[in-house]
């Protein structure tokens, strides 16, 4: 090795530190691979705020929201979704349900807070119920 390029190499090691390598390395390690997502999961929008995540899909008494999980005006992963209990915000109705992961725990949001399709239709291009986690 000549001595410009011993001294680049020098040079080089002062300026990346350790742990920036280790971090680089292992980083892979730490992304989401493709083998963690299903062919049915979907990004959809929640166009609402402070929208209610819930246990099961519908508003009864057996579906209570969950803790203080609640979302809004983002992108989230949803699964499937099914028929319930009719929703209703202002000109917009929905009696679909769907089954989302938005960070917090994997719960339902109606569909009527959901980016896109018509009043009491399923999201397009989101699996129905046989795809439900």
């Amino acid at each position: 090795m000549t001595n410009t390029l011993r001294a680049a190499a020098r040079s080089l090691r002062r300026a990346i530190p350790a742990g920036a390598v280790a971090t680089a390395a292992a980083l892979p390690l730490m992304l989401p691979t493709s083998a963690q997502a299903s062919p049915s999961d979907a990004q959809v929008y929640v166009w609402a705020t402070g929208v209610n995540v819930r246990e099961c899909a519908g508003t009864s008494a057996s579906c209570p929201p969950i803790g203080h999980a609640q979302i809004g005006k983002r992108w989230v992963t949803a699964y499937c979704q099914r028929q319930s209990t009719e929703v209703v915000d202002g000109p917009y109705r929905n009696n679909w349900w769907v089954q989302v992961n938005a960070g917090g725990p994997i719960g339902w949001i109606s569909a009527v807070y959901v980016r896109g399709g018509d009043n009491d239709q399923p999201v397009p291009g989101l699996s129905t119920d046989s795809d439900c986690r």
